[in-house]
């Protein structure tokens, strides 16, 4: 077989030769330095006796199906990403080892022998990659604050709306809690916007890790966050609330030699489907109990006028 003829040890991609076995009748200059492995180390080896990660049984199928049909067909060479490991040295990808495209084409079917193509495509994995950062910062600029990374409120807006009526269809509860940190302004006044900015980032940490996936946080704005609870009744909404609320009192912000102690108030209410109420007013109801909390002296849950 004439495996060093010009096109053969040039072209700008791995090129390997079967026979039916998966036995290696002929490997490219491409993978030689590549895989710094020689032709003459796998010549007549079984491609899956030397590369142990291959699935024989899958490749062997392949190959017959390309032969029968006497058409190339594409092999998918998930989980791996590859059908030959091949490191790749560059400090500029993310990739540690060549990404790859593999399609087994019919060489001489009296024989039973094929062709595989390896095509890299690292290259175009990481465009892909880099998209998909792209689309992911585009969508978080859109929907989430900029400072705490929780959502903000025209999201929250469009998120409630399908969460209500998913509630409604499936007859579920679904609550609003309305949250202020204490005494905010002062803390800005006093410490300064730096230590004011640490402790929004606190209060939506805390918010966020003690939610279900179901569940959204958002700020509306300044110091005020809203949480949405869904299928969740307003006795486990009040309990979900106040957890979080002796989290916080629990909490000291430390911004260099600073310890600052924060507080937050609570107004939980749920949603009334008998009145088909909307998100609008359940979250009135839910900020008209906040100031209750506020004017009963801070640092409490209220769920009820």
């Amino acid at each position: 077989m004439r495996s060093n003829d010009t096109i053969f040890n040039t072209i700008d991609n791995g090129i390997i030769i079967l026979d039916e076995n998966l036995n290696i009748l002929a490997w490219n200059r491409w993978l030689e330095i590549r895989t710094n492995i020689l032709k003459e180390e796998v010549i007549d080896k079984s491609i899956c006796d030397k590369f142990s990660y291959i699935d024989e049984k899958r490749l062997k199928r392949k190959v017959k199906a390309a032969l029968v049909t006497k058409s190339p067909s594409y092999y998918n060479v998930d989980p791996h990403k590859y059908l030959i490991k091949i490191k790749i040295n560059s400090i500029n990808s993310s990739y540690d080892l060549m990404q790859q495209d593999v399609t087994i084409v019919p060489y001489d079917i009296e024989n039973k022998i094929v062709c595989l193509y390896i095509y890299d495509k690292t290259a175009l994995c990481e465009i892909n990659s880099k998209l998909e950062r792209a689309n992911t910062e585009l969508v978080d600029l859109t929907n989430k604050d900029y400072l705490t990374k929780v959502y903000n409120r025209r999201y929250f807006n469009d998120y409630s709306k399908k969460a209500i009526e998913l509630a409604k269809r499936n007859n579920q509860d679904i609550s609003v809690v309305a949250i202020d940190i204490d005494r905010f302004k002062k803390i800005n006044d006093t410490f300064g916007h730096t230590v004011g900015d640490e402790a929004l980032i606190t209060v939506a940490n805390i918010l966020r890790s003690n939610i279900r996936k179901s569940d959204i946080v958002s700020r509306f704005g300044g110091e005020e966050f809203v949480m949405l609870l869904n299928n969740a009744s307003l006795t486990e909404a009040t309990v979900i609330a106040e957890k979080i609320r002796v989290i916080i009192e629990d909490t000291i912000i430390k911004v260099g030699d600073k310890e600052i102690d924060i507080t937050a108030s609570f107004g939980v209410a749920t949603l009334n489907k008998e009145n088909d109420e909307n998100i609008s007013i359940t979250l009135q109801r839910a900020d008209d109990l906040l100031y209750l909390a506020k004017k009963h002296g801070r640092n409490e849950v209220v769920n009820s006028l």
